[in-house]
């Protein structure tokens, strides 16, 4: 089986699949792709989106552009909320006839909306500034290096009781790291 280099709407379909029956909202949607593009720098069409500091951080107006073309198809369905928000999912009756990735990419794009689709919109786009600073610049969003660190302590915390995270050790150890350099 011959892998073809990936087109921007085939990253986009294989981000909406990753997210499954729950779908991805527009900030999820917007994340995803620019995390896809920061990770793949390279692997990617040249034509990739072009992101650049907005009020929530990276945005590329086109990704909403490409995204509602692929409504008008049968592998991308989009459905509103009742405040007429869209959440962008695999269309359930239709079988994807899914874009031949490498391995490469298509784990990375699991494991980056795996990642998204685990966080508040808070926690979301605190830990992209935290990630990428230079996002921050336009932003209308309250974030403080802090902010992103607690969530992130918390979160991990959360993630040890319920038994899906890292050891405690590991993570207190991370922590005084962090406590010791500052």
């Amino acid at each position: 089986m011959s892998i073809r280099v990936a087109s921007r709407e085939d990253i986009l379909i294989a981000i909406v699949e990753a997210a499954g029956h729950h779908g991805l909202d527009r900030l999820q949607l917007q994340k995803s792709v620019f995390l896809v593009g920061e990770e793949f720098n390279g692997k990617l069409p040249t034509n990739f989106y072009q992101f650049r500091p907005h009020s929530y951080g990276p945005f590329a107006p086109t990704v909403y552009s490409d995204i509602e073309r692929l409504c008008d198809g049968p592998l991308v369905n989009v459905a509103y909320d009742s405040r007429n928000r869209p959440r962008y999912s695999q269309e359930p009756s239709v079988k994807s006839d899914m874009p031949r990735l490498s391995e490469e990419l298509a784990s990375g794009v699991q494991d980056i909306v795996d990642w998204v689709t685990s966080m508040s919109f808070d926690e979301l786009v605190r830990a992209i500034y935290y990630l990428y600073p230079e996002q921050q610049k336009n932003s209308q969003f309250d974030y403080s290096e802090e902010l992103a660190m607690e969530e992130y302590f918390r979160r991990a915390f959360h993630e040890i009781k319920t038994g899906k995270g890292r050891p405690a050790l590991e993570l207190a150890d991370e922590l005084r790291s962090k406590t010791v350099l500052e």
